[in-house]
């Protein structure tokens, strides 16, 4: 390709917002207020003007250029190119610069009438029974965006969209296989909820797939399922909260809080953290690291060995 770029292929690449060049390249940065963490480097930060810095490296820089030469190791025109190539959805605007807080907005422009490949990827990879996926779609809870990504809906009490999770459903080079994002300007204390029945318990899951393919498995009744997108302090605290709300307006109790985040060492910390502040808490662990993995072992045939021929022997 040669070692130059033109003006113009600067220019390009300049207006791309950095968060629009890690979403197109599949990297889940997780928003904190006003600015987003890697969730593998957590001392690597992106503010909403587009200035980044990774401070175990005392490294910092303003948008996508500077930031691929750095984190992918690229030289300055590789770097321009690859912004240049990806497919950028332009979710982030310059307007972020002012460090204005913002109400979500959900992009329904974005979103296309048909939905066949987050219902295929939901059945088919993630073993999700169908009924269940054509019953959020039905609900309005899921939905999927122009570049082939689902869109899990976060609603309030109200009904209101309030932010959203984006999954892929093509595989990508990454170390989660595949496209993850919180939607931009998501309530930062909300996530993807499912009502079942008339709740009087909630459960608290990492992700909207984990949460159905817990409800798969086990089928519980009258329950909010909650993913808090994570492990998230203030959306576990608002979920509690708003399900106390609901539960008084219908002269009900909340019997019950669930944790049934993955079963690895976040997890369990983040248990202990919260078993400090509640009193009637259950712990319900998958099997394996998290629930998604327990259906998709559940639904794998195991395959039997054959028997050993046996081979006779004239005599």
């Amino acid at each position: 390709m040669g070692d130059r770029v033109d003006r113009e292929e600067v220019r390009k690449a300049n207006e791309v917002h950095v968060l629009d060049y890690l979403q197109s390249k599949g990297e889940a940065m997780e928003k904190q207020g006003h600015y987003y963490r890697h969730p593998e480097h957590d001392s690597l930060v992106v503010k909403d003007s587009g200035h980044w810095y990774w401070n175990s490296r005392s490294k910092g820089g303003y948008g996508a250029i500077s930031f691929a030469r750095e984190y992918y190791d690229m030289t300055f025109q590789d770097a321009v190119r690859d912004v240049n190539t990806q497919d950028h959805s332009k979710t982030f605007s310059r307007e972020a610069e002012r460090h204005v807080a913002k109400e979500f907005e959900y992009p329904l422009h974005q979103e296309v009438a048909k939905h066949e490949n987050i219902s295929t990827y939901l059945t088919e990879e993630r073993k999700l029974n169908p009924k269940i996926v054509a019953a959020l779609v039905r609900k309005g809870l899921l939905a999927e965006d122009k570049l082939k990504n689902g869109i899990f809906k976060w609603k309030d009490s109200a009904g209101k969209i309030v932010g959203g999770d984006r999954q892929g459903t093509v595989k990508m080079d990454n170390k989660r296989g595949s496209f993850k994002q919180i939607m931009a300007n998501s309530k930062e204390d909300g996530g993807f909820r499912l009502d079942i029945g008339s709740p009087n318990k909630i459960a608290l899951f990492e992700s909207p797939i984990d949460a159905l393919s817990y409800f798969e498995l086990k089928r519980p009744e009258n329950i909010r399922l909650l993913s808090m997108s994570g492990l998230k302090d203030q959306s576990t605290t608002t979920g509690i909260r708003d399900l106390i709300k609901d539960c008084k307006e219908r002269g009900a109790v909340v019997e019950q809080v669930i944790f049934a985040v993955d079963n690895d060492a976040a997890g369990e910390q983040f248990v202990e953290r919260w078993s400090n502040y509640l009193t009637n808490f259950e712990v319900d662990k998958p099997k394996n690291k998290d629930w998604n993995i327990d259906l998709v072992e559940a639904k794998t045939p195991v395959k039997q060995k054959e028997p050993k021929k046996v081979i006779e022997v004239e005599r």
